[in-house]
């Protein structure tokens, strides 16, 4: 056990979940690109008089024309890899003359081939201070988790990629339970695997559904975490903090 104090709010914790995507990893730099490179895949496999243009799929997607800033309440920041399948889907069918089904296979196969031939983990950042957060916590004998939307494959692949894996024993995706954020399925999981109490188990997140997880899960509390300049904290509704960076945690010394 031990306490970890953030805005002058101290905390007894034994255990700490962390959301990965704009908590762990910068969220523009694996993500922005990673659509991109998906919408010329797809582009790449219909008739030119059928290409999406980046600029009319951007709006359902949650992410500006440009490119280059993100909605932290839409699709791509909160939703699953279903969710951003079934958007991208439902474009095909109604703009370019895809029957459904044969829309949801032309954004899988063009998923799966992107994976084979760009490893979306080379565009990984990490958040400032992660690294000797994660130092800090493990010296202190506090015992951590993953919790994401994302798959679990591709969330070991970039904790990996980041060389942090061996911090997280235990690392859950959307797809290892049976209801994701912002029901506590996800943070109840992990905290029995790790042998925690749940109102000793911290949680970091970049989006309201981490906070309403962590609240319905009965833990501690739930940080919030805004590392992008142009976010703000809005969305953070139930957040019982907010922070920037990790290096407004502290820990005894």
């Amino acid at each position: 056990m031990t306490t970890i104090t953030i805005n002058q709010q101290s905390y007894d914790v034994d255990a700490i979940l962390f959301d990965k995507d704009g908590t762990l990893l910068n969220f523009g730099d694996l993500w922005l690109g990673w659509l991109s490179a998906l919408l010329r895949q797809v582009n790449g496999r219909l008739e030119p008089n059928r290409h999406i243009p980046p600029h009319d799929i951007a709006g359902a997607l949650g992410v500006s024309p440009d490119f280059q800033q993100w909605d932290p309440t839409g699709p791509l920041t909160i939703g699953s890899m279903d969710d951003i399948v079934s958007i991208l889907s439902l474009h095909l069918y109604q703009h370019a003359d895809q029957a459904w089904n044969d829309a949801s296979r032309l954004v899988r196969d063009s998923m799966a081939n992107l994976e084979s031939e760009t490893d979306p983990a080379l565009r990984v950042t990490a958040v400032a201070g992660l690294t000797e957060f994660l130092v800090r916590a493990r010296e202190q004998g506090v015992v951590m988790a993953v919790v994401t939307s994302d798959d679990t494959s591709s969330a070991h692949q970039h904790l990996r990629r980041l060389e942090i894996d061996g911090y997280f024993p235990v690392v859950l995706g959307h797809d290892q339970v049976a209801r994701g954020k912002p029901y506590p399925d996800m943070a109840l999981t992990a905290c029995d695997k790790l042998g925690v109490a749940p109102h000793r188990t911290l949680l970091f997140g970049d989006s309201n559904g981490d906070m309403k997880m962590a609240r319905e899960a009965g833990l501690v509390a739930g940080i919030g975490l805004t590392p992008a300049p142009h976010l703000g904290t809005r969305h953070l509704a139930d957040a019982d903090q907010i922070i920037r960076h990790y290096g407004e945690v502290s820990f005894p010394t």
